[in-house]
């Protein structure tokens, strides 16, 4: 999948951002961390409200181990407009190759 993506800072979280990331006509929230792979610091970092509100939550396991790219787009491609995905990086560079795949500016 060869998207255009571009992302925009939402906000700071604990260990990471929040992004608006558009890529091509997807528009999607997107939290960045470095957290371990660990369905609770989802709940920690996504607001109640959006569980309650019907959004698709998406987490992906970002490791350096395995291909960045392959794992923070395979994520996007089973998102639609509005939904939150929340990327669980395993490290410094995880988190840094999933905010420039991601097109941080």
């Amino acid at each position: 999948m060869d998207l255009m993506i571009r992302s925009d800072l939402i906000e700071p979280v604990a260990s990471g951002v929040l992004l608006s990331v558009t890529a091509d006509d997807l528009v999607v929230r997107a939290y960045v961390v470095i957290a371990s792979h660990d369905l609770s610091v989802v709940e920690r970092l996504v607001p109640v409200s959006v569980f309650e509100s019907g959004a698709q939550v998406h987490v992906g396991a970002v490791s350096a181990a395995q291909d960045i790219q392959d794992q923070v787009l395979q994520v996007l491609e089973n998102m639609d407009p509005g939904d939150i995905v929340v990327y669980l990086c395993d490290g410094p560079v995880s988190y840094g190759s999933t905010l420039a795949i991601l097109g941080t500016r």
